[in-house]
């Protein structure tokens, strides 16, 4: 891995040999300024329209929705997705306290990445982005797989809403979608959750 800093010390350039391919992912987000619900222990941290310029380059790059797929369904989802695997999902189980539907963990997440990959012809060496809703359950999903041996995992920190503009109560300030970069309803069958039995 070899990073280089600006003068500046803001953008950061970095380049990944893995054994499937090189590709230099450059962004301008400084790790020391990032929320500490969004930060991981891979430091590599990405807004949407740096990951679309990424991805851009080299289609190669893994880009996984780790929303529920119901969320996916009704809210959309960015188009470059190559899998939609939900670290939680919503359970029928109100919570009077929150006002809030409860949240499942996704036991086998780990293992549906795994084989995410393996049928992409992946490593866990090779660059995967990460997105949620507005990027702190993507960090929890890169933290899972740092434990579980990837080495290359960037968080899309504004995620695919964006943040809440305290004015509107929106996400309507950043994000995939607000960033106008190509999203969609409709989910190919390629990148549908499809749920281990294991």
């Amino acid at each position: 891995m070899r990073i280089v800093r600006t003068l500046s010390s803001v953008i950061i350039s970095i380049m990944f040999v893995s054994s499937a391919f090189a590709i230099d992912i450059k962004t301008e987000l400084d790790p020391a300024k990032i929320s500490k619900s969004r930060q991981t222990p891979f430091g590599l941290y990405l807004t949407p329209k740096e990951a679309f310029e990424a991805i851009s380059a080299n289609p190669n790059i893994v880009m996984i929705d780790v929303r529920d797929p119901i969320e996916i369904s009704f809210v959309g989802h960015p188009k470059p997705m190559d899998g939609n695997i939900p670290l939680r999902t919503a359970s029928r189980k109100f919570n009077t306290k929150s006002g809030k539907y409860e949240m499942t963990a996704n036991p086998n997440f780990v293992i549906e990445v795994d084989a995410l990959m393996k049928r992409l012809g992946y490593s866990k060496n090779d660059p995967v982005f990460v997105t949620c809703r507005s990027g702190p359950r993507s960090a929890v999903a890169a933290r899972l797989l740092h434990k579980a041996g990837y080495n290359n995992v960037w968080n899309l920190v504004e995620g695919f809403e964006g943040s809440i503009d305290p004015k509107s109560g929106a996400r309507s300030k950043n994000g995939w979608r607000n960033s106008e970069l190509p999203w969609s309803y409709k989910i190919s069958a390629t990148a549908a959750w499809q749920p281990s039995s294991e």
